[in-house]
């Protein structure tokens, strides 16, 4: 089968990661190809993807009104010869003319319904996008879960504790929607309003809010309570999640969460936002903490309980074994290719017929 994927770009965040897992796997056994319409390619992303998959870049300039690279796109659309065309971002499909069939990932409940039509099949990567895009009039997308490799996140052994300076991580891109300045004002309230000092942050990641919150670390002087690493590979915190007693994810906004799964399948605690997605995640609280999303007050309140509390053990292999059984990429690729089976087949008998 060929298959091609559409996206944006090929920037450092959870749909692209995603992606270049995806598209490693399903190319073992397809002709797979990636198409990204703006100039935008992370080499770090670019380096995962294996070299049996082929991309393509149409260069257009972010909200450019240039119509040459679109032209382009759709050239490349119709020069590869593709099965079917998976799409990844929002508005993209307005600008496509092709009489191949397109599959659609929805990855947030933030997405707009009105191409959605034009899809022969859509997908939500959440039963709570599965539910957000019923309410906009769609009702039959498919849950495909994101995915990971779990099989390359090396789990805890040593025992958890008490005992110590408690280190907590959080991973993802430091952009306000991702609520890592949330997490920082929490520090401040246990730290200077409740002289609670047996933990260390490491934030890993980078982005626009990076000034923001080391402005805020130096102003409450919090410098010795969190440290930022920056963005690292996989590659990195991979090995290193299983040394960390709590994995804390703040977003504001998130239709899933890949580090979440990732850190049940390091058999680290977890602790996150109550929205509907990150929620699915830990089972809707049966395999992990939560607070409110956006409280600050309330986020303190949980790292207090937890620094003050044993760890639950039973509870942080019950999330492993959900981990490992919903979350694997494999998983995720192969029911892909399910779908992108079932339309072309679709497609082959009606034009038979």
């Amino acid at each position: 089968m060929r298959i091609l994927h559409l996206h944006w770009s090929l920037a450092t965040g959870g749909t692209e990661t995603m992606l270049a897992d995806i598209v490693n796997e399903q190319c073992k056994e397809h002709q797979v190809s990636i198409v990204v319409v703006n100039d935008c390619i992370d080499e770090m992303i670019r380096q995962r993807i294996s070299p049996q998959v082929r991309i393509s870049c149409m260069k257009r300039k972010l909200a450019s009104k240039n119509p040459l690279p679109l032209l382009k796109l759709n050239w490349e659309l119709w020069k590869s010869r593709a099965d079917v065309i998976h799409v990844h971002s929002n508005l993209l499909i307005r600008f496509i003319r092709t009489s191949i069939p397109m599959v659609r990932t929805i990855h947030s409940t933030l997405c707009s319904p009105l191409e959605y039509s034009r899809y022969k099949k859509l997908c939500s990567i959440s039963e709570s996008v599965k539910e957000f895009t019923a309410s906009q009039g769609f009702p039959n997308s498919i849950v495909v879960y994101n995915g990971i490799h779990t099989d390359q996140i090396i789990p805890r052994t040593k025992p958890l504790t008490t005992e110590g300076i408690r280190q907590i991580i959080c991973v993802g891109r430091l952009e306000k929607v991702k609520g890592q300045q949330l997490l920082v004002e929490a520090v401040r309230i246990l730290v200077n309003e409740r002289g609670v000092k047996n933990f260390h942050l490491t934030l890993i990641g980078d982005g626009s809010m990076r000034s923001v919150i080391e402005d805020a670390l130096r102003v409450n002087g919090l410098i010795d309570f969190v440290t930022l690493l920056g963005t690292k590979p996989r590659s990195y915190f991979y090995p290193r999640l299983k040394d960390y007693d709590l994995f804390v994810m703040p977003s504001l906004s998130e239709g899933f969460g890949l580090t979440l799964a990732e850190a049940c399948a390091a058999k680290i605690p977890v602790m996150t936002c109550d929205l509907d997605g990150p929620m699915e995640v830990i089972g809707n609280g049966r395999y992990g903490a939560s607070f409110e999303t956006g409280n600050a007050v309330s986020l303190a309140d949980a790292l207090e309980l937890f620094l003050a509390t044993a760890p639950d053990v039973e509870q942080v292999e019950a999330a492993y074994r959900f981990a490992k059984e919903n979350f694997d990429v494999k998983k995720t690729a192969q029911k892909y290719l399910a779908i992108y089976e079932e339309v072309v087949k679709s497609r082959r008998t009606r034009t038979v017929s």
